[in-house]
């Protein structure tokens, strides 16, 4: 950063001489004169911002330069930080003749070299890069939550198929075979069947051995409750103790 002040009267002075038109003793100058009159005022501007930045002690370890297009002032450099930008700004507005300033001091990424503008960013863009990454977090927020989401629905399936799958398995399991089942079983056909609606036989079941006791009105009949017997799972054999009525058709 310059820290040179160019006292205004010199600057005056040194553009009229380069002029080749020396000031009057009224203190005019000549028209060419006014091109090098008007920069020496911008550079004294320059250099007056400057020698304030000079007097800061937050500015002191900066790398920034003022210059000046006609009453606007472009800031250029780098700071380390956006409290250093924003006093840079500011201390060049208090300076009088100022119209206009283009803060143009970028911050510094830690680590970055000063040298140029490479690895470093406008405050604005530090505000843009903070909120990408807050709708970054926001988007993969969102796809967690409908991850659970459909995570719990796929559990919630898989229960429900479990318990459909548990029960056709307590339906299909295979029921014990014994003695009370199988007289259950040789009853229930034997009632079941309208033909046999006179037929009053006992059903006894030892060790899969049925024995059929009874009164039957035909030997027909007889047969049909033999073979209802002897087709009735888990039967080993049957004993034939039933009677044909008296008078019955054979």
């Amino acid at each position: 950063m310059s820290r040179n002040f160019i006292p205004c009267l010199g600057l005056v002075l040194g553009a009229a001489m380069i002029a080749g038109t020396p000031a009057q003793a009224t203190g005019t100058i000549t028209a060419a004169a006014v091109p090098q009159l008007a920069a020496a005022m911008s550079g004294t501007l320059a250099d007056r911002i400057e020698e304030l930045w000079a007097t800061s002690k937050e500015l002191a370890d900066t790398d920034i330069d003022a210059r000046m297009d006609g009453s606007r002032v472009i800031l250029e450099g780098q700071v380390a930080n956006a409290s250093q930008r924003q006093t840079a700004e500011r201390l060049a507005k208090r300076v009088k003749g100022v119209t206009e300033v283009d803060n143009q001091i970028t911050l510094r990424v830690a680590g970055a070299s000063p040298e140029g503008t490479k690895g470093s960013v406008l405050a604005g863009d530090v505000k843009d890069s903070a909120k990408v990454t807050a709708d970054k977090s926001e988007d993969a927020l969102e796809k967690t939550g409908h991850a659970v989401e459909h995570a719990a629905e796929a559990t919630k399936d898989a229960v429900v198929a479990g318990a459909h799958k548990t029960k056709d398995v307590v339906v299909a399991a295979p029921v014990k075979i014994d003695e009370t089942w199988i007289t259950s079983k040789i009853a229930s056909k034997i009632n079941a069947d309208d033909a046999l609606e006179d037929v009053d036989v006992d059903v006894k079941v030892k060790k899969n051995v049925v024995t059929i006791s009874g009164d039957v009105p035909s030997a027909a009949l007889r047969d049909r409750v033999l073979r209802i017997a002897r087709e009735t799972e888990g039967v080993a054999s049957v004993i034939d103790n039933m009677v044909v009525r008296a008078g019955s058709q054979p």
